[in-house]
């Protein structure tokens, strides 16, 4: 009987070499995919969340809450939900008291969340407050979305964040200071994802969110996105949602 022939160091560093290879290859694949896969799950928990806000408004005369309420989405919507883990998006795991950092950082309030409400949706007197979710225009504006905060209040003339991931400037949004640095995060490859009054949801371009109508009187004269067009660095390569459109 001829005796098998046994593998040369040679042929096995071969083999071994090929393998390394193709997997170097798929890794990246594989990233992406698993990165998508995260992506298409947060979008499926903020159409669970589009159910919660429409059967909430009904309920209260197909009204937002007050501004107070608004702070307190987390606690108005309890009973809709199963478990706090629907506030958490896939990509935003990671606590700020554990270290997280944008755009994935997650923040703390009894449960940990990575979404945030519009306050200017509030039912409020002010005439810029939306009130209800019955208005012209109800796909552009904004309702719940990706946020590093649990709530967030931005103007038009609001700046993007001149680093992605620096937290000063992030914490420095508080009060009504610039917050949409707390929305303008680059948390799935250049978008958010974002829940609207008209209860659809879909992904948002992060320079787009110049583009959306978070409140009545939402860029009155008509100007260029902020900072009218001196993007930051890290913001250039995405691209351009700007049509000079408005309600």
């Amino acid at each position: 009987m001829r005796k098998r022939k046994a593998f040369t160091l040679i042929e096995l560093l071969v083999v071994i070499s090929i393998i390394a290879l193709l997997m170097a290859m798929l890794m990246p694949a594989l990233a992406r995919v698993k990165k998508q896969a995260k992506a298409v799950a947060c979008m499926s928990q903020l159409k669970q969340f589009s159910l919660m806000f429409a059967m909430c408004t009904q309920e209260d005369g197909y009204k937002f809450w007050d501004r107070d309420g608004c702070n307190d989405w987390v606690d108005n919507l309890e009973k809709y939900y199963e478990s706090p883990d629907v506030c958490v998006c896939p990509e935003g795991v990671i606590p700020w008291s554990d270290g997280g950092h944008p755009p994935f950082a997650a923040w703390e309030d009894g449960i940990i969340g990575s979404y945030g409400i519009n306050l200017w949706i509030a039912d409020e007197s002010d005439p810029a407050f939306w009130r209800t979710p019955d208005v012209k225009g109800a796909y552009r504006v904004p309702v719940f979305f990706d946020c590093l905060w649990g709530n967030a209040e931005p103007t038009h003339n609001d700046n993007a964040p001149e680093v992605p991931s620096n937290l000063f400037e992030i914490f420095e949004s508080g009060n009504g200071n610039n917050e949409m640095k707390r929305v303008c995060i680059d948390r799935h490859s250049g978008y958010i994802n974002m829940l609207f009054a008209d209860w659809t949801v879909r992904k948002v371009g992060l320079k787009e969110n110049w583009e959306l109508h978070w409140q009545r009187n939402w860029n009155p004269n008509n100007l260029p996105p902020a900072p009218y067009g001196a993007w930051p660095i890290w913001m250039r390569k995405f691209p351009e949602y700007y049509t000079g459109s408005t309600i």
